[in-house]
């Protein structure tokens, strides 16, 4: 998986980087010009699948964030999911589609979505994937997030043990190219933004893996649980902490104001008139 995300990536760099116009051609194959929109784009069927392809990761996903929460604030009890699958998902699902994607990339890269561009009616001027200079503020064309999503499938696919790894894993693949592939339709994003997307997710897939199951000297389950666990024990000790030293400031607060109100005068001062004398 990792020598053909590589190959992948490294080839639609060279190529989109030497003809960078590739990518304007592939949207506007979906592009209708004389209707000015993208066709795809109002199908009910194809918004019906984008809707099920965004749900689906985060229902598989769902389990093992909930596994792990449940350890922190339980941490003496059995988490009710393999603890190194549940890490894998969370881990891969917060860094991938999470961090990488939306929370760096898209907020910063600067590339325009080919909606947004003057050829399929926008306003803004077209960049390729390599150029930052865009003048998207935020939310941005590269990479696909709804590919990411997708892609991140190989992530659980990467759990399936035997023969039916091979089939998970192209299911996965399979899954991850049509939902970036309906974003490509729909003028929300080139196809170098989805491949791009599925690279990096499968890169952070890759290297999670390795570090929980495939390297030498990698934690077992029971290591993992442990770990979540102490984990869950530090943070409610310093949530005791945390409590005590409020109370504690509270107190103090509540102290003080009770001598600010005690030393208060209970009258006003007193303002002695002069002694009026005889005479007119």
């Amino acid at each position: 998986m990792l020598f053909f995300a590589l190959v992948i990536g490294a080839a639609v760099a060279i190529l989109f980087t030497v003809f960078p116009d590739w990518d304007m051609a592939i949207a506007s194959l979906f592009w209708d010009a004389p209707g000015r929109h993208f066709v795809l784009a109002a199908a009910p069927w194809a918004q019906t699948v984008r809707n099920l392809a965004n749900w689906i990761p985060w229902a598989i996903a769902a389990p093992a964030f909930a596994a792990i929460v449940l350890k922190l604030l339980l941490p003496r009890a059995k988490m009710f999911m393999n603890p190194r699958a549940a890490v894998l998902l969370a881990v891969t699902m917060a860094l991938g589609p999470g961090l990488v994607v939306n929370g760096i990339l898209k907020s910063h890269w600067g590339r325009p979505r080919p909606v947004h561009v003057e050829t399929f009616g926008g306003k803004d001027e077209y960049r390729p994937w390599y150029r930052t200079d865009g003048t998207c503020p935020g939310n941005c064309s590269f990479v696909s997030g709804e590919g990411a999503l997708g892609f991140w499938l190989t992530a659980p696919a990467s759990l399936v043990p035997g023969p039916a790894g091979v089939v998970a894993m192209v299911a996965a693949v399979a899954f991850g190219t049509v939902a970036g592939g309906l974003r490509i339709a729909f003028g929300g994003h080139f196809f170098t933004d989805v491949v791009f997307s599925g690279v990096l997710v499968v890169l952070i897939v890759v290297a999670t893996r390795f570090l929980l199951y495939d390297r030498k000297g990698a934690p077992g389950d029971a290591e993992v649980e442990r770990a979540i666990g102490r984990a869950g024990l530090a943070l409610q000790g310093f949530a005791r902490t945390l409590w005590l030293g409020l109370r504690l400031f509270g107190r103090r607060i509540a102290r003080r104001a009770r001598t600010i109100r005690r030393d208060r005068p209970r009258h006003g001062p007193r303002h002695d008139l002069p002694r009026r004398g005889t005479g007119l």
